[in-house]
């Protein structure tokens, strides 16, 4: 039997055949013995897969596969198939440069999920702990700063204005601008 013939044979069992096909391997199956038993073969491996056999005993093809490769003919190497292949071989420090940039891209992964991973804190404000009586007092007051004197007053509000826009530019706690002063 020919490639196409074994195809058309394969695609009959499994139901995909159109009707020209069909009249071409009912023919075929009608004068060839061997097409027959390979319908039987094929309709075999077919139920078995889908499970479609009640077979008590297991199939043994051992031996069958065993005499189908004993009758196979040998392959030999000719003079131009028999020349060895050539092996491209790299430098040993392109493993060990391969294993650094693999070790490195390692601990920065981890790194990335070690901090996605972390549980995120919000920085409370000292306000929030002086007790409420003070919190009412100092938002009460419309002065920020507790000086006699206006260019000291000024002075401070112009550091806290600087210190406010320059303090996301370190990229440390750029999240959190606590200022404080003393009374003195």
């Amino acid at each position: 039997m020919t490639a196409k013939q074994q195809e058309l044979l394969s695609a009959f069992v499994d139901g995909e055949l159109n009707s020209q096909e069909l009249d071409e391997l009912l023919a075929l199956m009608n004068t060839d013995d061997s097409a027959r038993a390979d319908y039987q073969r094929y309709q075999l491996t077919s139920d078995v897969l889908r499970g479609h056999t009640n077979r008590s005993q297991p199939v043994d093809l051992s031996a069958r596969v065993s005499a189908a490769l004993a009758d196979e003919p040998v392959h030999e190497l000719t003079g131009s198939q028999n020349k060895k292949s050539s092996l491209v071989t790299v430098p040993d420090w392109f493993w060990k440069q391969t294993a650094g940039l693999a070790a490195a891209a390692s601990i920065g992964a981890l790194a990335v999920v070690g901090v996605l991973n972390q549980p995120q804190t919000a920085v409370t404000p000292e306000l929030a702990q002086v007790p409420a009586q003070t919190q009412t007092a100092a938002t009460e007051s419309p002065n920020r700063w507790t000086v006699g004197e206006q260019e000291v007053e000024d002075r401070l509000n112009n550091y806290l204005v600087d210190h406010n826009e320059y303090a996301g530019a370190s990229g440390l706690f750029s999240y959190a601008r606590v200022v404080s002063y003393g009374e003195e």
